[in-house]
């Protein structure tokens, strides 16, 4: 199909050469053009050299191209993905030093808590500014977003633009891989039942071949005990079982991170918390790798991998429906959370766009748990768009992560004087502030 994809992030050394290599080995997309931006020129053309080889490899007809300014890039897009990290590791490792110095133990910082809802106060303003330059350059595309803070970011584009975004996660793909080598089956004997929000999503039905998987499950951890039991003890507390894993799940949880419990070990995840030492030598040997990609090492094999950017886009080019999990606005998917909220459920790529799956009410216990970052996360998504603290602070006030009302006042700012020249919303709202003071 000759569409254009547009790659914002087009230069990332995690995220682009795995996905344009999906694209490349989708034979249905093999007359349309992929686009390359990045605000590293740099960047962008390496991918640009992988990609080539890539495509040589697979013998693919996609064109390739990388174009520095992003109004250009956007103009008469069909699709743009998006995979940006606004201010990258430094911004990430204040976001994990700051909250850990007054008390609050982050596993990832990625979603909530306080590191968590920094990333989305300075990721959301550049995530509306690409959406309002697609409206003006094309008005009519799709946007699949991948970067973290999922929900916010999903949020963010429904609430202040009219461009149609989808957030997508990866995680349910890696948990029913998990189901497959646990009980001996395929993905296709597998029916789900599944919703919540995205790092927090709960099966609240689960069949294989018919039979309930969920009993399949607790008797196969019964044989085989698990070293990470977060979802056994949510499983168990609950009645239905959240699909991530303890580093996810303990920040929506913060039970489980706390001293008395070895911040995590008692529980068998620690050896998953992201520290910061780990993560940039982890980010330094990846980028590494990266770098040698043009030679033609260590590139990534020609198998799809189990993103879901270029099988969403061929379902809806040829109309062959394509199932997949969606971050999507709540328009009945969840009956008793917020309507509008972003949600993630089952969802249907074909001709027609995207169709999200009904679920039905969530059991009252784990919604009242998802309400409170719903809620949470609304505010952020208003804090980061007006450049208003004092909701920031009201949503790190509410987070289970945050210790106490000082702790999170202290948090709060040194978090924004640390990100500043990421957070200009903010400066211009204490300018207003101090000039309507003024008047008045």
């Amino acid at each position: 199909m000759a569409c254009k994809i547009v790659f914002i992030g087009g230069g990332s050394y995690n995220w682009g050469p795995e996905l344009i290599r999906d694209c490349m080995v989708t034979p249905e997309l093999a007359d349309g053009k992929l686009v390359l931006h990045d605000i590293d020129h740099e960047a962008a053309r390496r991918n640009l050299a992988i990609g080539e080889l890539l495509k040589a490899r697979a013998g693919s007809s996609l064109k390739l191209e990388v174009i520095d300014d992003r109004r250009a890039a956007l103009d008469g897009a069909d699709y743009v993905v998006l995979a940006i990290s606004v201010g990258g590791l430094e911004s990430w490792r204040l976001d994990m030093e700051i909250p850990d110095k007054h008390g609050s133990r982050q596993t990832i910082a990625d979603t909530v808590g306080p590191g968590g809802y920094s990333r989305a106060l300075r990721s959301i303003p550049v995530v509306v500014g690409i959406a309002r330059d697609m409206e003006q350059m094309c008005p009519n595309a799709w946007l699949l977003n991948v970067t973290n803070p999922m929900t916010t970011l999903t949020r963010c584009v429904w609430r202040e633009t009219g461009i149609r975004c989808i957030g997508l996660c990866h995680e349910v793909y890696h948990f029913l891989r998990r189901v497959e080598k646990m009980l001996q089956v395929s993905t296709e004997d597998i029916f789900l039942n599944y919703g919540g929000i995205n790092h927090c999503g709960w099966i609240l039905e689960m069949a294989v071949n018919g039979q309930d998987g969920l009993a399949m499950l607790r008797q196969y951890w019964k044989e085989n005990p698990p070293k990470d039991t977060v979802a056994l003890v949510l499983f168990d507390i609950f009645g239905c079982l959240p699909v991530i894993n303890g580093r996810h799940l303990s920040e929506f949880f913060p039970h489980f991170l706390r001293p008395e419990t070895g911040y995590g070990e008692r529980y068998g995840f620690l050896d998953q918390m992201v520290t910061v030492p780990d993560r940039l030598r982890v980010m330094a040997e990846e980028r590494e790798k990266w770098l040698r990609m043009p030679e033609g090492e260590h590139l990534p094999d020609l198998e799809r991998g189990v993103e879901p950017v270029a099988p969403i886009i061929s379902a809806i080019e040829t109309g062959q429906p394509f199932p997949f999990v969606a971050n999507w606005p709540n328009v009945g998917q969840i009956p008793n959370l917020p309507a509008d909220a972003v949600v993630e459920t089952r969802a249907i790529a074909d001709g027609r766009g995207v169709t999200p799956m009904a679920v039905g009410a969530l059991p009252e216990g784990v919604r009242s748990v998802l309400a409170r970052h719903v809620s949470n996360q609304e505010l952020i998504v208003e804090a980061a768009v007006e450049g208003d603290a004092q909701q920031a602070l009201q949503a790190f006030v509410s987070d289970p992560l945050v210790r106490g009302i000082e702790e999170a006042k202290t948090m709060l700012d040194e978090l924004l004087a640390a990100h500043a020249r990421y957070l200009p919303q903010f400066q211009r709202a204490a300018r207003r502030g101090v000039t309507e003071a003024a008047i008045s």
